[in-house]
């Protein structure tokens, strides 16, 4: 291994971005890959299975090892942003809100995100905690972006899009790899890897990161108190014990660690505000194990668990403990004349324990045991072979808190030649609540008194009806894409979209609690399944090789939205915020094919001996 012997100066070079030529043959190749090549990349979490990204009857980006290499990006979802109808804000040092097609904020809830299959997200709000989510951006081999509804595939939440990280496989990351990477935000960042044979026919690798950030600043130029740290242990191993059969088995724990100030709504304090200074950790780990098995007939069959273990702790808020278990089986038939056929079923079992450590956020329930379960079964015929395929496909669900659902969806593919390619989708998905709209109440704000007639500040407090449930938003799409190849160096890819939610969860005005005077009185807002919302938009994404050395790839996205609720003015504000969506935005990405050396990070690789 070759290293540096100034570390300081090191640490400062990749900061800079200064190219280091005598580590140059030590470090990490990016992959040097053509347009036609990139555009040609396979996806499995459309279908479930493999198949090239331009016969994608779906709204589909990719991101490569190659596009991650070269942009530069410290933290997933800064990776994220370069997809197209995703949005992406950093809204602290180290957390984000990460949306596709609307809704974005720190709490989003329509979005499905899988790593390597594996559901990431919270039943806690529906959404996923980002800042927990730290993962070695150099072992992502691409991250699948279905834009829309994917229910069918991967049953409630995956509403308005699915995003599956799939990471490489332990025997494309043989040998040893160190990155170094330091700045004005990441005081320090490190990673480690280590990439072993097991006996003839598998492969592992050991993982470690580490990372601590300084603290960002206020309006005023001074520094927030909102420094964080986070780290991570890992492994996958992959084996090929026979023909056609594929065994993976990875493992993770990791620990984040965040501060911040939570302004709470107190009538009692100055102002009315309570600011509290707390520590929020995300701890955890997980097991995850897949079985492959491809046969003679051209069946195949796929067998997944995992296990997950969480725990955040927010200092004088909340503290939750939740065990998740998950298996998953499908079956894909041998081919029956023109029908490939997609069969499978799955279940889940989550528990929680939520301890109540402040006065302003609470939970009516201490323990709850989330139970779902799931059938589903996919169709693709091919109509004319090489020109026209349609895909039949439904998943039907159930769990013990809002019952069954069922998820249909029926797509077409048109390829009227090879550079083109037209498809359209109706797809129906739901939204399971979240544990914090089932059974959380939380101080929200303190109106002040308005008047000689309400002398009294009024405090309006979120929570549920007693007595009542909420049940599953509704979400039916019709989506219209174009594909067209313009040669090998140009292509354009578009889609067009009509999305309406019905039961979407509205705040509406609840009872009024006048126990509290003469000191205040105390609103209460609830939620319930009454808002209808549409939003139609038009996503574009060009990809355009302008010399051997530069790429072009920019992207646009327009959005508008109404709503509708019960007619109160609450839940017209309410309707009116959730259907709110970005002004037309545009992205533009330039690729350099530089030497790995150019690279953004301070990398050193071991190369295993032969």
């Amino acid at each position: 291994m070759r290293t540096c012997k100034h570390n300081r100066l090191a640490a400062i070079l990749a900061a800079l971005s200064v190219s280091l030529p005598a580590l140059s043959q030590n470090i990490e190749p990016v992959p040097d890959m053509s347009l036609e090549e990139l555009l040609d990349t396979d996806v499995v979490s459309a279908s479930r299975k493999t198949q090239n990204q331009q016969h994608v009857a779906a709204a589909v980006f990719v991101i490569t090892q190659e596009d991650i290499a070269r942009s530069g990006a410290r933290d997933l979802p800064d990776v994220l942003a370069m997809a197209p109808g995703i949005e992406v804000a950093r809204i602290g040092n180290n957390r984000w809100a990460v949306s596709a097609r609307g809704f974005n904020g720190r709490f989003a809830n329509k979005l499905q995100v899988l790593k390597d299959g594996r559901s990431i997200y919270s039943p806690l709000f529906s959404g996923v905690f980002w800042e927990g989510e730290d993962t070695v951006l150099e072992d992502i081999e691409r991250i699948e972006i279905i834009r829309g509804p994917n229910a069918a595939m991967w049953g409630s939440n995956a509403v308005n899009g699915t995003i599956n990280i799939i990471t490489r496989k332990a025997r494309d990351t043989q040998g040893g790899l160190v990155a170094v990477r330091t700045g004005t935000e990441d005081k320090a960042s490190i990673t480690a890897r280590y990439g072993m044979a097991l006996g003839d026919s598998g492969h592992m690798r050991i993982y470690t990161k580490g990372t601590e950030r300084r603290g960002g600043y206020d309006a005023d130029g001074n520094r927030a108190v909102d420094k964080s740290d986070s780290g991570l242990l890992g492994f996958r191993a992959d084996w090929l014990p026979s023909s056609g059969t594929r065994v993976f088995v990875n493992g993770e724990t990791f620990r984040n660690r965040n501060n911040d100030i939570y302004n709470f709504a107190d009538p009692l304090v100055p102002g009315y505000i309570n600011p509290v200074e707390s520590t929020m950790t995300l701890s955890g780990s997980h097991l995850q194990g897949r079985f492959e098995s491809l046969r003679d007939d051209g069946s195949e069959v796929t067998i997944q668990a995992y296990l997950t273990q969480r725990l955040l702790e927010a200092d004088y808020i909340l503290r939750e403990e939740r065990t998740t278990a998950d298996l998953d089986i499908q079956y894909r038939l041998a081919p029956i004349g023109s029908h490939e056929i997609l069969v499978g079923a799955n279940y889940r079992n989550s528990r929680d324990t939520i301890s109540n450590a402040s006065k302003y956020v609470s939970f009516n329930s201490r323990h709850e045991d989330f139970q779902l379960s799931s059938i589903f079964i996919n169709d693709e015929i091919t109509v004319i072979p090489k020109l026209l395929q349609v895909t039949l496909g439904a998943r039907l669900e159930y769990n013990n808190l809002t019952g069954s659902a069922l998820q249909p969806t029926a797509r077409f593919l048109w390829t009227p030649n090879p550079q083109q390619t037209i498809w359209g989708a109706l797809s129906h998905a739901t939204r399971t609540p979240s544990r914090a709209e089932e059974s959380a109440s939380m101080a929200m704000q303190v109106i002040p008194p308005s008047s000689p007639y309400l002398p009294f500040p009024t405090l309006v407090t979120f929570g549920q009806n007693p007595g009542t449930k909420p049940e599953s938003e509704k979400m039916d799409a019709a989506e219209l894409g174009y594909r067209h190849r313009f040669g090998q160096n140009l292509s354009l890819d578009t889609t067009a979209f009509i999305l309406r939610y019905r039961d979407a969860m509205s705040v509406v005005q609840g009872s009024t609690d006048l126990s509290h005077l003469p000191s205040y009185i105390e609103q209460y807002v609830v939620n319930l399944n009454g808002q209808r919302i549409r939003i139609y938009g038009l996503e574009m994404a060009m990809f355009a090789q302008l010399s051997p050395s530069w790429r072009l790839q920019p992207s646009y996205t327009w959005q508008h939205g109404t709503a509708s609720a019960f007619g109160d003015p609450i839940s017209e504000a309410s309707a009116e915020r959730d259907a709110k969506n970005p002004s037309p935005s545009a992205f533009l990405a330039f690729a350099a094919q530089l030497r790995a050396d150019a690279t953004p990070r301070l990398l050193a690789e071991i190369q295993e001996p032969q």
